[in-house]
């Protein structure tokens, strides 16, 4: 592994968190980037201006995960100073420097998914019905869409730019309500559907619910529930 993001933002490297990258601009300043494509356009250093700008993907869907990949490109701010660029960093990826410190200090506390499930009520109670190998499959359909390494699910960062996750998400919880209902009636893929949110899992178009009906119709009969 290189220079992590916090060795580089020290020595005043150029590095890559998730997908945005940064360079140093000038004596103190950095300027940070989005992914490439899109209409090129400064964004100013101000959270507001910058949810804005991240808000939605590259096809116009509203993003309810920071980690989400497919952000949208061609936005960059320009940051004064290290606290500006790191203020930055946590808007587009809240918590991620915290996480990425703690996990190198060992000090990341790290809830598994087990205990989230058992905590769940109401219409989430059902999700820890989800079997171990559903459970399995919904850590590659929905974390394998995001930036952020599910240290939880005993999954290492192992490049620079990863950004450890701590806790299963509200978004991952809300997949494993949905695949528990898969499993018990027996729900088949569907096609893709571009226009469908990214959390929509109950649309039979949503990418991630056919991915991992998909994923479990491969998979060896003995490992279905």
């Amino acid at each position: 592994m290189g220079m992590s993001v916090l060795e580089a933002i020290a020595a005043r490297r150029p590095f890559r968190l998730g997908e945005v990258e940064a360079e140093p601009d000038g004596a103190e300043g950095w300027v940070v980037r989005g992914p490439d494509g899109g209409e090129p356009r400064q964004v100013e250093a101000e959270g507001s201006a910058i949810r804005a700008a991240v808000r939605f993907d590259a096809l116009g869907r509203y993003r309810p995960l920071s980690g989400a990949r497919g952000m949208p490109g061609g936005w960059f701010v320009r940051c004064r100073s290290r606290e500006e660029l790191e203020q930055v960093l946590e808007t587009v990826y809240p918590l991620a420097l915290v996480h990425i410190r703690q996990h190198s200090e060992g000090t990341l506390r790290v809830v598994g998914l087990d205990a989230v499930l058992r905590r769940q009520t109401g219409r989430y109670e059902v999700a820890a019905e989800l079997s171990e190998e559903g459970r399995r499959l919904a850590v590659a359909s929905v974390c394998g869409a995001c930036v952020r390494v599910p240290v939880w699910a005993g999954r290492l960062p192992k490049e620079p730019e990863s950004i450890p996750c701590p806790e299963p998400c509200s978004v991952f919880v809300s997949f494993c309500r949905e695949a528990a209902i898969w499993e018990r009636e027996g729900a088949v893929p569907g096609r893709d559907d571009p226009s469908v949110p990214f959390a929509d899992f109950e649309a039979e178009g949503n990418a991630l619910r056919n991915a991992y009906l998909r994923a479990r119709a491969a998979a060896p009969a003995g490992e279905q529930r």
